[in-house]
């Protein structure tokens, strides 16, 4: 046998060889998959990763609470701006007038008003 044919049969070999490790890992994919399909194992690995994002989410919050405490505090302040504000705007409207009513006037007043159509 000459150099050329002793290298076409050697390469041939490796050849076989790795299409027979090829073949078997397709085999076991494909009895894997017809066992479990694609959408289970992908909302497992889903669920998986999303309590893996939990869990280290957890972490973090607890070694940080109060980043996260101002943090929420700041974002519950925006949503609540325009009541915030308006409250604002009647203390000080009362505040310019002068004329501080006592808890109780102010009750009365307010009962009055429901009662009164």
């Amino acid at each position: 046998m000459t150099e050329a044919e002793q290298a076409l049969v050697e390469d041939r070999a490796l050849r076989d060889g790795a299409r027979a490790v090829f073949d078997a890992r397709l085999s076991g994919i494909r009895a894997a998959l017809n066992a479990r399909g694609v959408v289970p194992r992908a909302r497992d690995e889903a669920l998986d990763r999303g309590r893996a994002a939990a869990s280290e989410a957890a972490e973090i919050a607890s070694e940080y609470r109060w980043i996260v405490a101002s943090t929420l505090l700041a974002i519950l302040a925006w949503l609540l701006r325009r009541p915030l504000i308006h409250g604002a705007d009647k203390v000080r409207e009362r505040l310019l007038t002068r004329e501080p009513a006592t808890r109780w006037q102010r009750w009365r007043k307010r009962i009055e008003q429901k009662v009164r159509p």
